[in-house]
């Protein structure tokens, strides 16, 4: 089952709190693209379910860009919210993932991937042989068998 982006955001969010991480949106962008790539190549589906494009500066959720855009470089102070319709009403949310495998999962990524710098995750992600280096033109998509073969 693949979760929405935001409600892995917001997880992470909560897990790099009480560990003390401190994360900016091009920090979260890569942080997300980690914990897909070794989610799909562990699983064979799926973690988020939205695609990540090819940007100047690594791999880029779109919509969670423009969510994030406000903060700049800045680290990000609060979780995001998202509207939801239930019943017809229109919610304001800040969705979660409840289920504690998951959880465990992204507190690995965050274990492994979380004392890196914004700018060391982008650097690794440009690295040659990552599926951002397999080059495509600015905004193309990243499939999930590009990022699979980048955790072989």
């Amino acid at each position: 089952m693949a979760y929405s982006t935001i409600a892995v955001a917001n997880t992470i969010l909560e897990l790099a709190e009480k560990k003390s991480i401190e994360i900016s949106p091009m920090k979260m962008q890569k942080l997300i693209y980690y914990a897909q790539a070794w989610y799909y190549f562990l699983n064979d589906e799926p973690l988020i379910d939205e695609h990540f494009s090819r940007w100047h500066y690594g791999p880029v959720i779109p919509s969670l860009y423009h969510k994030l855009k406000y903060y700049g470089a800045n680290n990000i102070t609060s979780k995001i919210g998202d509207l939801e319709f239930i019943d017809n009403d229109a919610v304001f949310v800040e969705p979660v993932i409840k289920d504690n495998l998951i959880g465990q999962y992204l507190d690995k990524i965050l274990e492994v991937y979380g004392s890196f710098s914004a700018q060391q995750l982008s650097n690794m992600t440009h690295q040659q042989g990552t599926a951002w280096a397999l080059k495509g033109p600015d905004g193309s998509v990243i499939t999930l068998e590009e990022m699979k073969l980048e955790t072989e």
